[in-house]
């Protein structure tokens, strides 16, 4: 009689089948002894890994089939056996099953159906398993086997980024099975489900802040739930501010706005203008004509239905019932397309931005000529560097709009030029006379009790002199060397 390291041995040199043939008379003789039903499980587990290999489906389910009937061996007790399958399984669907086998579904199906008998813990084989599943995300039983493989499951490796080959960055395992699992919900439109997996969406969202989807994904779930407009916006729009130049973002904050009908138009305007291929677009196209066709704006509404027939019959789609429709009116031969958007979409979605973020007044203080980088002050001891998105100079005031990020630093989402406010504690306008001495390039302008420091290069561009009377605007500005904070001259007016 032979024990499972016999076994094993003879099947590592290649003797599978004699070592199978082996445990099989051992076990016919002591039928319910768990050792030798251990013996057989790894023969099998060794002629399912050659299955996988050569691509055997029909060998494979006869031989998974044959594990399963040996019933005194259980996934606690012979864990190792079981993960080395479900690994096996993985790879017979990585390297056997294709997206454009017209079988796949159906292969899927019949492997889940071997596997879901049992309760997997975490295991390189359980989540190879889910990175297998997920390149079929159309699969129906998609829901369930999520249910199944239990996302508790996901393992310290699999929330970790990896480097590809090419250098490029790729999104964690965890971060596309929640993503993966909240299509498929959508897809079911199961409310129930959806609402059971939304507090685990919160919980990836709280303690993964450094993924950028789930929020997107959460807010089209809790859209599916019926939630009102606000409580979806608290969602979404944090994550809109990071990726505000893609399309699909403004195209979901469309669909959240339903209730303010030029908000929904300028979300719709701004997701046409961003730059993406034109075949991602139809359907914000013919939600911008629908729109403009409701306001009476038959023009627009021209151009927008003209670019989606010229769209997709480059493509060689078929037209959308609703272009279809509407190019067979009586008023389409007698309209003109007009590209012009009939409102600033740029300040009403930028304002959506800007909901709850906080606001400051900005003054530059200095701006590099190469880099265009503008040094700002922003509050009392508060400095930062920008760069804006058109030109600014020295001493221009700006209301910001801005999120600080998770390190600390500012991320502008609006500016807009503004006069300075007379009430600031950190840049004011200011009149004194200079206090120069002949032997220094640099000057004080007196304030009664304050010495304010000008700058040589400010002597030396307004020709001040000791004596002189100015208006300037100041600042309190770091300054480095001295590691303290003090004021400073930005401007002069003689």
């Amino acid at each position: 009689m032979a024990n499972v390291r016999d076994i094993t041995t003879m099947c590592k040199e290649g003797q599978v089948q004699e070592a199978y043939n082996l445990a099989k008379a051992d076990l016919a003789a002591i039928p319910t002894d768990v050792w030798k039903q251990r013996a057989v499980g790894w023969a099998l587990y060794y002629m399912i890994k050659a299955d996988s290999e050569v691509g055997d489906y029909a060998k494979l389910l006869e031989h998974i089939d044959e594990l399963k009937s040996l019933d005194q061996l259980t996934i606690a007790n012979d864990s190792m056996i079981f993960d080395n399958v479900q690994f096996q399984i993985a790879n017979f669907i990585k390297n056997h099953i294709f997206l454009t086998d017209i079988e796949a579904s159906s292969k899927l199906s019949t492997l889940f159906s071997k596997l879901k008998d049992y309760e997997f813990k975490s295991s390189k084989g359980h989540s190879f398993l889910l990175q297998t599943i997920l390149k079929f995300e159309n699969w129906s039983e998609m829901p369930n086997f999520f249910d199944w493989w239990n996302l508790d499951n996901l393992t310290t490796e699999d929330y970790t980024p990896y480097i590809n080959q090419k250098g490029q960055k790729i999104m964690t395992l965890a971060e596309r099975a929640f993503i993966a699992n909240s299509k498929a919900l959508l897809r079911l439109n199961d409310l129930g489900r959806i609402e059971e997996f939304l507090p685990k969406m919160d919980n990836l969202m709280n303690n993964h802040k450094e993924m950028m989807y789930p929020g997107y994904f959460y807010g089209k779930l809790l859209l599916a739930l019926g939630s009102n407009s606000d409580e979806a916006l608290k969602v979404i729009i944090p994550f809109a501010r990071k990726k505000a130049t893609e399309f699909w973002v403004w195209q979901l904050l469309s669909d959240v706005l339903t209730n303010d009908e030029d908000k929904q138009l300028a979300c719709l305007l701004r997701a046409v203008h961003c730059r993406t291929q034109e075949t991602f677009l139809g359907k914000v196209h013919i939600k911008l004509a629908t729109l403009y066709i409701k306001r009476g704006l038959l023009n627009s509404a021209r151009f927008h239905i003209d670019a989606v027939t010229r769209c997709y019959a480059s493509q060689g789609w078929r037209l959308p019932n609703e272009i279809d429709c509407w190019i067979h009116q009586p008023w389409i031969n007698s309209t003109t397309p007009d590209y012009k958007d009939p409102i600033d979409y740029m300040a009403i979605t930028d304002a959506i931005l800007c909901d709850g973020a906080e606001e400051c007044i900005a003054v530059v203080t200095y701006v590099e000529q190469n880099t265009h980088k503008s040094f700002i002050i922003y509050g009392k001891e508060k400095r930062t560097v920008q760069k804006f998105r058109f030109k600014v100079n020295v001493g221009k005031a700006l209301r910001l709009h801005y999120i600080t990020d998770s390190e600390g630093r500012m991320k502008v989402l609006s500016s807009t030029s503004v006069h300075l406010p007379s009430d600031l504690d950190y840049a004011k306008y200011v009149e004194g006379n200079i206090d120069k001495r002949d032997d220094k390039d640099f000057a004080f302008l007196k304030l009664g009790s304050i010495n304010c420091f000008v700058s040589p290069n400010i002597v030396k561009k307004y020709e001040l002199k000791n004596g002189d009377k100015i208006k300037s605007l100041i600042v309190y500005d770091y300054n480095k060397k001295k590691n303290s904070w003090n004021w400073v001259c930005v401007n002069v007016k003689k």
